[in-house]
């Protein structure tokens, strides 16, 4: 890649892990806060609609700012305003399907208040598509100014919810909340917005959008079968308590996802750029995995090592059964994540089918595999059930990846990360063949944590320095150099 691009690419990938790990940070001091504050019954009963209202919005993650960030035009402003029309009824139809399901819901549980509830939350689809402004950010790689504007929320939302909560608000207080934010998100995103909000209409352009999104909507609903249908499948076998142990496990595990999110996040307006140019799509797609696999190889590794040690001195005996769970989901994770961002690279080249063939496989396998591995030997063969679906979604994903980069191989991607990765788990057995007999404490459980981390790191900064200090160098600049000017323009793909 060209060296404006490749800094701006890290510089991004770099500004993303900071608004990601805040936004975690601020989720979870609201989370705890609140839930201290208001008591369980009170959460249990926003629990209600807030999943009703989440399932509905992971509807609207159909790929229209993609399709628009990947979509090369003359008129950029015209293009953003047929994107945003189409995302704008989207939403209305969404918000009407939340509006039609609040007597449903009320009626189903027998709690007249979540009527109220989730009326009040039907403004949702329509507050993500007044900050449609975001995608144009995006597309022009200004990263600093997209999580700036995304940080808004969550800042706002908690400044009005725990004062709301701490003075007897109760469950209205986490409606509040966050309308307080997104109203001041909407706000300042429409004030700053490069483009004017406008509808517009055009048969032909509709019908690219719906192409596009179609097969971005089969490979979401595969996700979702896969992901609600572990729960509903332990939820039937066992009862509330397996369900439980589930939970547990993927909420657990869904932390692997962290590094690319952080990646895939700030390279897919990049791989728009350089489409067509097969050297650079191959460093990109090799140097994007390779920094992703060396937080994901370790993370579930770690899993593996020490999920033992979680149950027993963090979680409690009462979650034992989870434990295999957890150590199962690592490994189908590691294996999920081989190559994970590839779906981006055909996605910026407005092919979204082949990430959907690879989606459904995994969901079909998933359902032959697992499901009946759960149904006829228990939890473990759920666990080697699901792995192997993984497996087999991996072979499809591969078989895909070569066409579009021929030059892509496995191997260079695991190495690196890999050969630290032995050295820190024979570092960790070889701690506990030597205090082999004694009770385990959660003392020693610390310092095994602490070696893994250790060895690890010190091995993976080593055998990986010339990428390390490649991205410390398109780095520096945002941390110590003076206020960077606008980005210029990014050339056409």
């Amino acid at each position: 890649m060209a060296g404006d691009l490749r800094r701006r690419t890290v510089r991004g990938a770099a500004i993303t892990a900071v608004f990601i790990v805040g936004i975690d940070a601020i989720v979870a001091v609201q989370g705890l806060v609140v839930t201290r504050l208001l008591g369980p019954e009170t959460i249990g009963l926003y629990g209600l609609v807030a999943v009703t209202v989440t399932t509905i919005l992971t509807l609207k993650r159909v790929g229209i700012d993609e399709a628009f960030v990947q979509h090369q035009t003359d008129d950029p402003e015209a293009e953003f305003q047929y994107a945003f029309s189409l995302e704008l009824a989207l939403s209305v139809a969404l918000a009407l399907v939340i509006v039609l399901l609040a007597p449903i819901l009320a009626a189903a549980y027998d709690e007249p208040e979540l009527f109220g509830l989730t009326l009040a939350s039907a403004y949702l689809p329509v507050a993500f598509a007044l900050l449609a402004p975001l995608w144009i950010f995006f597309r022009r790689m200004d990263y600093a100014k997209q999580r700036a504007l995304q940080v808004i929320q969550p800042v706002v939302s908690i400044a009005v919810t725990l004062p709301l909560a701490a003075t007897g608000f109760g469950v209205w207080s986490l409606v509040v909340g966050p309308a307080a934010g997104y109203l001041a998100a909407v706000i300042v995103s429409l004030r700053v917005s490069p483009y004017r909000l406008a509808l517009r209409f055009d048969r032909d352009v509709a019908r690219r959008y719906v192409r596009f999104s179609g097969w971005v909507l089969v490979a979401l609903l595969a996700s979702m079968a896969v992901a609600q249908g572990q729960v509903i499948a332990f939820k039937v076998h066992g009862g509330l308590v397996a369900a439980g142990y589930i939970t547990l496990a993927a909420t657990v595990t869904r932390y692997v996802d962290r590094a690319d999110q952080i990646v895939t996040a700030t390279i897919y307006p990049a791989i728009v750029v350089i489409r067509g140019r097969a050297e650079s799509l191959q460093e990109l797609f090799e140097k994007s995995n390779r920094v992703t696999l060396l937080w994901v190889l370790p993370f579930t590794c770690g899993i593996v090592l020490f999920a033992p040690d979680l149950v027993e001195f963090v979680l409690g005996s009462a979650w034992g059964p989870a434990r295999v769970l957890l150590q199962g989901l690592a490994v189908a994770g590691l294996l999920q994540h081989l190559g994970f961002n590839w779906f981006a690279f055909y996605r910026a080249h407005g092919d979204p089918r082949p990430p959907a063939i690879e989606a459904l496989t995994g969901a079909v396998a998933f359902g032959v595999l697992a499901i009946v591995g759960l149904a006829v030997w228990g939890t473990d063969g759920f666990v080697w059930g699901r792995i192997a679906a993984v497996a087999i979604a991996l072979v499809v994903r591969w078989r895909f990846i070569r066409e579009l980069l021929p030059q892509a191989r496995l191997l260079p991607l695991v190495r690196p990360a890999a050969v630290p990765l032995v050295g820190a788990a024979a570092a960790v057995l070889a701690v506990r063949v030597v205090l082999w007999g004694g009770a385990r404490t959660l003392g020693q459980a610390i310092a095994e944590v602490l070696v893994f981390a250790g060895v690890y790191l010190a091995g993976a900064v080593w055998r990986e320095r010339p990428l390390v200090f490649e991205l410390l160098r398109a780095v520096r600049p945002v941390a110590s150099g003076p206020a960077a000017s606008p980005p210029a323009p990014l050339p056409p793909a």
